[in-house]
């Protein structure tokens, strides 16, 4: 008996971890489309902007993004334009192409949010390796930087599907 209750123990305490970090929520836009997102986690902070990433899924089409978050701290807010530009810690590069970016105001802090389309090729190369880099355009001009935190959170998100 007492066997079998350490057992279930370890069990758990492997599971519940694995488990904890695929928080998706859901949310079904007025088109129709159901969308599976996880909120943005801060890579990178400098003095003049953060930027926080994560997965966006369209169930609907079943469409993988790239959502890059830019929060300005102080500069001018500018908008996402141009494709994405991630570095993992394999010597592969990946550009994703832009689906949508926009500028707005969130909790009295502007930010700029991009969607950026992973294809099946990028998905297998974010799935196994940790971040490095991040880099995008705002307005044309190249912005980006060496992730600084949370690695694994490509990597992380896209192994919840």
């Amino acid at each position: 008996m007492k066997k079998i209750i350490i057992t279930i123990s370890f069990i758990i305490l492997i599971i519940t971890p694995s488990i904890s970090q695929c928080n998706l929520k859901t949310t079904v836009r007025p088109d129709g489309n159901v969308i599976k997102y996880f909120n943005p986690q801060p890579v990178i902070r400098q003095s003049e902007y953060e930027v926080g990433i994560s997965i966006y899924k369209n169930i609907t089409t079943d469409e993988l993004m790239l959502n890059i978050s830019v929060l300005f701290k102080s500069m001018v807010p500018k908008k996402l334009t141009k494709n994405a530009i991630i570095q993992t810690t394999n010597i592969k590069g990946i550009d994703l192409v832009p689906l949508m970016s926009e500028t707005i105001v969130m909790n009295g802090r502007d930010v700029s949010m991009g969607l950026y389309k992973i294809g099946k090729v990028d998905f297998e190369e974010l799935k196994k390796y940790p971040l490095k880099s991040v880099f995008f355009y705002l307005e044309g001009h190249l912005k980006g930087s060496t992730v600084t935190e949370n690695k694994f959170v490509l990597k992380d998100e896209l192994n919840c599907f």
